[in-house]
């Protein structure tokens, strides 16, 4: 090799060598990082990172005459992957819609996605709901569930998850 390829080699890798640990720095002081914020006081944390299906736990209760419209809402939701601890008829008369999804501070994010699979329905958040699944109440009007793919398409026009009045979001 000649003197000029050697001296040549050299800047580079000498010029690669800096280019490579200004990198490193500027990565590691970053400072455009948001700050994650603390809750305020009184403040419920909440998750609200999107569920998946097979982690949301889910109560189908009937409140109408129809019987088995439960079991019926029940077996589309397990074929769609959510695990359904139990159905019943529901004591309550009155609802504020075809359906009405109950949860609370620990179930922000199961009852948002299965928000999406329920076209016409109200969301009913309790911070006093300690339970670790999504209650949901059929009423007169109910039909079927959204097909997995309206789901997504739903879930594509509501958003993301949002902490409930009284809750702060934690990531």
């Amino acid at each position: 090799m000649r003197i000029t390829q050697v001296r040549a080699i050299i800047v580079i890798g000498f010029l690669l060598v800096i280019a490579i640990a200004t990198s490193w720095i500027a990565i590691a002081n970053d400072s455009q990082t948001a700050e994650a914020e603390s809750c305020p006081p009184g403040a419920v944390p909440v998750d609200i990172s999107l569920a998946e299906e097979e982690d949301v736990s889910v109560r189908v209760l009937n409140a109408t005459d129809n019987a088995g419209l439960a079991d019926q809402a029940a077996a589309q939701l397990s074929d769609y992957g959510f695990e359904v601890i139990e159905t019943d008829n529901s004591d309550q008369e009155e609802l504020a819609s075809q359906v009405e999804i109950h949860y609370g501070p620990k179930t922000v994010a199961d009852a948002h996605l299965l928000r999406s699979y329920f076209a016409e329905s109200t969301h009913i958040f309790s911070l006093d709901n300690e339970n670790d699944y999504v209650e949901i109440i059929l009423g007169p009007g109910f039909q079927q569930l959204n097909t997995k793919s309206d789901a997504r398409n739903a879930l594509s026009v509501i958003g993301w998850p949002e902490a409930p009045e009284g809750t702060c979001a934690k990531e």
